[in-house]
């Protein structure tokens, strides 16, 4: 396997960072296209791998796959949510051989408007990175933990959380955009403090990107496998993942945000309890992405040869159709 370090196609500098993010016209951008073709003449694989790569131009594209190359796009991203800039990974879509995403309303969409196969993949955890830590013992303040970007949704519940009392701290970007000026002072939390932070919560939000159509992130599964207690956005999904008081807390509006925070908060050993139950599901239903890098290669060989008839058996450890995109309330 030979690997191509993308991560100067943004430039140097903000101002040229943000340029290239929305016009993909920088020299950065153009070294980056010629670094990729250079790359696989030189080595010809049978197959390109191109994780998210938003910056790369869609006749390099139709190029690798004319010259019999098996042309991979992987997204986690909500690849026609407005905020991502993504027109022009959209315009190379149809130059992809098959398209792989955690979202599941991009499987549909990309089908139906690019004729271009999909599959829906898992969103997990590293298992070297997301380890249980030593619980933290009930003899020290609890607080609640929000790690993650602002949005109107997510500040409304960090609102009423402040507003009613209650300990919680907040990490991310974009928090200068808050309405309330006690949350434009948030910044981004360094990686190298993020198992730590969440680790000494005594609960961890997992609130998700509307805009980007989540139904699940990251955190769902970050959180548990650290082995803190999650109180997350209710979906579909987190039911089937965790169940509500089983593996971690779910609730869907403010009310109830505050009326688990403050329950939570106040009984150690039941939090204790559900946490180890999550960070147990996790491992059981093999969530990481070693995990899911393990079942889903085999199907990307098949696509290879022109299968892409994912079975039930395929969708494991989700429900059926989840390949697919289906939906888990009409499974």
């Amino acid at each position: 396997m030979i690997t191509l370090d993308t991560t100067a196609w943004t430039g140097a500098g903000v101002w040229a960072q943000r340029f290239n993010q929305r016009t993909y016209l920088g020299s950065s951008v153009r070294a980056m296209n010629v670094a990729l073709q250079r790359a696989v003449a030189e080595h010809r694989p049978d197959l390109v791998w191109m994780d998210k790569a938003m910056w790369a131009y869609p006749w390099v594209l139709r190029r690798l796959r004319r010259d019999g190359r098996f042309v991979v796009h992987y997204n986690t991203d909500d690849v026609f949510a407005p905020r991502h800039h993504f027109w022009l990974h959209r315009l190379g879509l149809k130059a992809c051989d098959l398209f792989l995403t955690t979202n599941r309303f991009n499987i549909k969409e990309i089908r139906r408007r690019y004729g271009v196969r999909a599959m829906r993949v898992g969103m997990g955890y590293d298992r070297e990175i997301h380890i249980p830590a030593a619980p933290v013992a009930d003899t020290e303040t609890p607080s609640l933990v929000f790690v993650g970007h602002w949005q109107p949704q997510t500040e409304a519940y960090i609102t009423a959380l402040r507003s009613a009392g209650l300990p919680v701290r907040v990490w991310g970007a974009q928090w200068h955009k808050a309405r309330d000026r006690g949350l434009r002072a948030v910044t981004p939390l360094g990686s190298n403090l993020y198992v730590r932070t969440i680790a000494q919560a005594a609960i961890a939000l997992c609130m998700l990107s509307h805009s980007n159509r989540n139904e699940s992130t990251g955190r769902s599964f970050e959180i548990p496998a650290i082995g803190t207690f999650m109180l997350a956005e209710r979906t579909h999904e987190h039911e089937f993942l965790y169940r509500d008081g089983v593996g971690a807390a779910l609730f869907s509006n403010e009310q109830e945000l505050l009326e688990k925070s403050r329950y939570y908060l106040n009984h150690f050993d039941e939090r204790r309890e559900i946490a180890n139950r999550g960070a147990a599901r996790c491992r059981a239903l093999g969530l990481s992405w070693d995990d899911h890098i393990r079942r889903e290669w085999p199907l990307v060989e098949r696509a290879m040869g022109g299968d892409t008839t994912w079975t039930a058996e395929d969708d494991r450890p989700f429900w059926p159709g989840f390949r697919r995109g289906e939906d888990l309330s009409a499974s």
